[in-house]
């Protein structure tokens, strides 16, 4: 009996969103937290330096984010597109997931070409594929594979399953 070999070398834990694509972990940016609650802004004013050797943090320009990027608020789950840099500490964001301070965050490249997905706690799973379309998945396992080229998971509209680990 034939099967699909998956050979990954990348891995990343899914945050699904309706608001942006899983975004391309393999081109990383900036992390921290901000220092400043704004709603549609993403302020870090400890990102004022200019020396990585010297351990000090990038600003957000010296560390070569652009709009496009994709940032990734790590304290809640929640994610969107940064549509603009200001400065060195502060980007302009399209959705609110920023407006308390003291949000951990990370930004990452903008979307992949497509992931393989591993299902850690089973249920049902709407995703856009490569190809654009918008599919839900019924009844899938816990433990399983999901060896369909994805690029988005969406946070609601049919999607139960969780810990959801992107491959590539």
């Amino acid at each position: 009996m034939a099967y699909q070999k998956l050979q990954a070398g990348k891995a990343w834990s899914v945050y699904p969103s309706d608001n942006t694509d899983i975004p391309d972990v393999g081109v990383g940016g900036a992390t921290g937290t901000t220092t400043t609650g704004s709603a549609t802004q993403l302020i870090d004013a400890s990102r004022t330096g200019s020396d990585p050797d010297n351990m000090v943090t990038l600003g957000f320009i010296k560390a070569g984010i652009k709009a496009g990027m994709i940032a990734v608020n790590t304290t809640d789950g929640t994610q969107t597109t940064i549509s603009r840099v200001v400065d060195e500490t502060t980007l302009i964001v399209d959705q609110n997931i920023f407006a308390s301070t003291a949000k951990a965050y990370a930004i990452y490249g903008g979307t992949q070409n497509g992931a393989v997905l591993y299902i850690g706690t089973a249920g049902n799973l709407r995703v856009t594929t490569v190809a654009g379309d918008d599919v839900t998945f019924v009844g899938i396992n816990t433990g399983a594979f999901f060896p369909v080229q994805v690029i988005k998971v969406w946070a609601t509209g049919g999607t139960t399953a969780s810990n959801i680990i992107a491959l590539w």
